[in-house]
């Protein structure tokens, strides 16, 4: 896998003390634009709720092996957690496949990796238009092909004796809004952040690892897609919180929020989604404690319309941190929520016992 306000004026991270986030007023970015100058600087920091953007890695002027470009999806359907990720970061290339119970703790995974990629992974330049991206080597076989208001992903690989394979559909109904984010990155106008999260896709389907197979139920599993490229210092730290449900009525309801990543002074990464339509947020404050990561967390908005507690019941640690210096550290705490979300024109939704996550990801790379 994403998975994102007027730059992070504070962070406490005391037992029981809060984490507030600081959002200016809100820039709509409303027709395509370059993302980048002639000088490869950003344009235009900004949001949409369709990439708007026009992304070019050939113009970026920063060095090479500083360039960065995923697709990382996530399915989970309250008890499975399943990542997909394609990636090239310069330095390397990568198909990772992570499968999670989160029950029992048990994790499957299987991946592929190269040295030196610099681009010839051939990622795509828009997460939305008719695409298929495509990681084949010697036992891990992978293609995400994008097209016809859906999201394939098959994937054939082996790992030790086991045979791994997964053969899911994401449903993109026409016309679905996402979070788009452009942020510079405060010191250095070369660095950037161009990010797609893309919520409230139901998944059918199934995958299997060795013996166990999991299916997928498009009535309660969800997929998100974090898509990202860009430039960034090499030390960065940040919240992301994420889900997606269907409420008793049958209408799907999503969030994204997330902050300390770049200067976000143009706009916050807080925005709900009801029945694939986007609705903006601005400040979002959160309260935990940092002893124990899976106590209650607290969310409140600035004005109201996003008012929420995660009970957590797992927490995706992962840590592959190298000699304290190139690598990540990260708590992704899955949880039940509940609150309040109230869209755009003042109706107010109703969330209860709504899987989702929050994470703190520390990352050095």
């Amino acid at each position: 896998m994403k998975r994102i306000l007027s730059v992070i004026l504070a962070v406490v991270l005391l037992a029981g003390s809060a984490v507030t986030v600081f959002a200016s007023e809100q820039h709509r970015i409303t027709r395509r634009i370059p993302l980048l100058d002639e000088n490869g600087k950003l344009t235009e920091p900004g949001y949409c709720t369709e990439n708007l953007y026009e992304y070019d890695r050939k113009a970026i002027k920063a060095r090479p092996t500083r360039i960065k470009e995923w697709d990382f999806y996530q399915v989970t359907d309250g008890r499975y957690m399943l990542q997909i990720t394609i990636s090239d970061i310069s330095l390397g290339g990568a198909g990772i496949f992570t499968l999670v119970d989160m029950q029992t703790g048990e994790r499957y995974e299987v991946m592929s990796l190269s040295l030196l990629t610099f681009g010839r992974m051939g990622m795509e330049s828009d997460a939305m238009s008719d695409h298929t991206v495509s990681r084949h080597r010697r036992n891990f076989n992978l293609d995400i092909t994008v097209g016809n208001n859906a999201t394939k992903i098959d994937l054939d690989a082996v790992k030790g004796k086991n045979k791994v394979t997964a053969d899911l559909t994401f449903e993109m109904p026409e016309g679905l809004e996402s979070l788009v984010m452009a942020v510079p990155f405060p010191g250095n106008d070369k660095q950037f952040y161009l990010n797609q999260k893309i919520n409230s896709m139901p998944v059918s389907g199934k995958v299997t690892y060795g013996d166990l197979t999991v299916e997928f139920d498009p009535q309660n599993t969800f997929a998100l897609l974090d898509w990202g490229r860009g430039v960034w210092p090499y030390a960065q730290k940040w919240y992301w919180g994420n889900g997606t449900t269907r409420l008793e009525n049958g209408d799907i309801f999503g969030f994204e929020i997330g902050w300390g990543f770049g200067d976000m002074s143009a706009a916050s990464e807080n925005m709900i989604f009801y029945n694939g339509k986007a609705h903006k947020l601005g400040e979002i404050t959160m309260t935990r404690y940092e002893s124990d990561w899976l106590a209650p967390w607290h969310f409140t908005c600035e004005d109201g319309r996003f008012e929420m507690t995660m009970t957590p019941y797992f927490d995706n640690f992962t840590s592959n941190r190298v000699l304290g210096l190139v690598g990540n550290i990260c708590h992704q705490v899955f949880g039940k929520w509940n609150g309040t979300a109230t869209l755009d024109d003042g109706t107010v939704i109703e969330i209860r016992d709504m899987d989702a996550f929050c994470e703190l990801s520390d990352n050095r790379w």
